[in-house]
């Protein structure tokens, strides 16, 4: 679990512009660093340049939803990925354990649960003494 006093690189994955910038406020102020991404596309475009320590992907989204962004990333990456979304269904629940979700969460949320949620999912970085210097290592 990462610390709470530790700067995480979030993605937030959402058409709705209100729930990004809600997000992105939210988390910014608390000093992470937020990446937006707009479409399922959009966020394997930017993953590929530099994977967060962790992904809120909604499910509804035009083009490619939610669940086979959530299933191409599990192609090549652990990263922690909470289903951020308005479908509370079973089924749907189900569905991203089966694409390879760690967490699913329903909308509407506490920020606070969210970052939460975040921030159990995410593994402490470990620092060493590095030739007098310290650095971290995941």
């Amino acid at each position: 679990m990462a610390e709470a006093s530790e700067n995480l690189t979030i993605m937030i994955v959402d058409d709705d512009e209100l729930i990004r910038k809600v997000v992105t406020i939210y988390f910014g102020n608390r000093g992470h660093h937020v990446i937006n991404a707009v479409s399922g596309q959009d966020c394997l475009d930017k993953i590929k340049q530099g994977e967060p320590d962790a992904l809120l992907l909604d499910v509804t989204m035009p083009g490619m939803d939610g669940w086979e962004v959530c299933r191409r990333i599990r192609e090549f990456s652990a990263i922690p990925i909470i289903m951020l979304t308005a479908r509370a269904q079973a089924s749907d629940r189900e569905m991203g354990v089966t694409v390879g979700a760690s967490a699913y969460v329903t909308k509407p949320v506490s920020l606070k649960e969210l970052e939460a949620r975040v921030r159990s999912l995410v593994p402490p970085r470990i620092f060493s003494n590095d030739a007098g210097g310290f650095s971290a290592v995941a």
